[in-house]
């Protein structure tokens, strides 16, 4: 059993509830899989809900309750409040973490008052990126590190369920992102940085992700004569969670520049399909992945430079592919998140 068991809460949200009890399961189509805060449950046998009045039914079951923060950040509040008054633990973690998402996200006074009275009541504040969340509101500055806690998001690494290693040769490069429209992603200069590396290393197979219904597609269209013929595959839009990963699987690496400071899902993604992610600065990234990612200060020469080493070198993929499953192992798996959840002083 795990040192601790959460129940992770979306507080009214779209998210429906899924019972870890037996721990993750395998991959089914119309559940969410055991991934982003979804982990946290998995991980330590806990449950994730929408609905506050269903965690306290159950509040026996768990030793603390995390409670995503939500862009209306007083229905957090709100559901923080009613669990407090169950006599729960409170541990809380903002749904989209990233820190320029934090930011619009706290743009209003009503939704910074809340935050601040969130910060106030929570016994912990728990954080998968390594820049923490803003401090607000009444909660002292040596009060809010006392209570803060950085901690990557878990994958069910030890579970052969989730080991999407491919059945085939994996060929060729995908890129990561998605969409044209965040400036953060760099969508746009993965793109043409990897369709002058497909011309100059003779590539056969670049593969993304149209996530922007048919602007995007018009788009990505548009771009295609600039990689070598029949180079650029474009999946017309998202794919179901298994179909993903087997795609990601089928690559011999990912690709992408995204600069948003974000938990690192794509890197995570990699982690389960068992294979390597470039060039983003997520937090899954620089612990897994640290001679690869980037902070935005390679230049066009060094990547294509590592893209030739990473295609055409089997011992050098092979020996950063298997150190990165080390260390995910160690620091990433559920087992490993786990424990430290229990170390936690706030859980104790």
């Amino acid at each position: 059993m795990p040192p601790v068991r959460l129940a992770v809460i979306n507080p009214r949200g779209s998210d429906s509830f899924v019972d870890y009890t037996n721990g993750p399961g395998s991959f089914h189509l119309g559940t969410h899989p055991p991934i982003n805060y979804h982990a946290f449950a998995a991980a330590t046998f806990g449950a994730f809900y929408d609905s506050t009045e269903q965690v306290i039914d159950n509040l026996d079951r768990y030793d603390a309750v995390l409670v995503l923060i939500r862009a209306r950040t007083w229905m957090s509040l709100a559901a923080a409040r009613k669990l407090k008054d169950a006599g729960a633990t409170v541990v809380v973690a903002w749904k989209e973490c990233g820190e320029e998402q934090i930011n619009q996200q706290l743009k209003g006074f009503r939704a910074r008052k809340a935050y601040g009275k969130i910060l106030s009541i929570a016994d912990g504040v728990l954080s998968p990126t390594s820049t923490l969340p803003p401090r607000h509101g009444e909660c002292d500055e040596e009060a809010f590190q006392a209570k803060a806690k950085f901690l990557p998001t878990p994958y069910p690494l030890e579970h052969s369920q989730w080991d999407f290693s491919p059945t085939i040769e994996r060929r060729g490069i995908l890129l990561g992102t998605r969409e044209f429209k965040t400036p953060t992603r760099n969508h746009l200069q993965a793109l043409e940085l990897v369709a002058s590396a497909a011309r100059e290393l003779n590539l056969d197979r670049v593969t993304v992700i149209n996530s922007e219904k048919a602007r995007g597609l018009a788009r990505l269209k548009r771009l295609a004569p600039e990689f070598p013929a029949n180079c650029l595959k474009i999946i017309g839009k998202p794919l179901p969670y298994a179909d993903y990963l087997s795609l990601l699987a089928s690559h011999r690496l990912v690709f992408q520049m995204d600069q948003s400071h974000v938990p690192g899902q794509v890197a995570g993604d990699c982690l389960l399909a068992r294979n390597l992610c470039c060039g983003g600065s997520s937090t899954i990234e620089k612990i897994v992945f640290p001679s690869l990612c980037d902070d935005g200060n390679r230049s066009r020469e060094e990547w294509i430079q590592m893209f030739s080493r990473l295609m055409g070198e089997d011992h050098t993929y092979e020996r950063i592919r298997l150190e990165a499953q080390s260390i995910a192992k160690q620091q990433l798996s559920y087992s490993a998140v786990s424990r430290e959840l229990g170390e936690w002083d706030v859980l104790q």
